[in-house]
């Protein structure tokens, strides 16, 4: 009987548990604060998914509390506003850009930050960005 009460406690206490809860970051406008590198990219061409090297770009955002991003290299306009909701990121360009504002969906791999273009620009076959976190 002694282990049947032990096994319920560690069932209850392992059941409680979020995968969210073991992220390295949480995916809301306060866990993205920071500098982010863009070390990778995904996309299928139709014929397989392809994946570039995982390798240090230059191309960066850095997403600044109250809000406010820049970024280098990565938008053509590089500052504006961002808000974060159901993991989902909208960006809102400052400057003229093609589309005023973007957004892309958060997730999260091996403790990198993983955007996926929504709409408008969504990938037909699928992409998506990786970015590592650097300041």
């Amino acid at each position: 009987m002694k282990y049947f009460w032990i096994g319920i406690v560690a069932l209850v206490s392992f059941s409680s548990c979020d995968r969210e809860d073991d992220l390295p970051f949480e995916l809301t406008a306060e866990g993205l604060i920071g500098t982010w590198e863009h070390f990778q990219s995904q996309g299928n061409t139709g014929g397989g998914d392809y994946w570039t090297p995982y390798e240090a770009s230059g191309r960066t955002i850095t997403f600044l509390p109250g809000g406010k991003f820049k970024s280098v290299d990565y938008f053509v306009c590089g500052e504006g506003d961002y808000t974060v909701a159901d993991r989902t990121v909208t960006f809102l360009f400052d400057c003229e850009e093609e589309v005023p504002e973007r957004n892309y969906f958060l997730g999260e791999k091996e403790g990198d930050l993983v955007l996926s273009p929504g709409l408008p620009y969504m990938c037909i076959e699928g992409c998506s960005y990786i970015f590592k976190k650097i300041e």
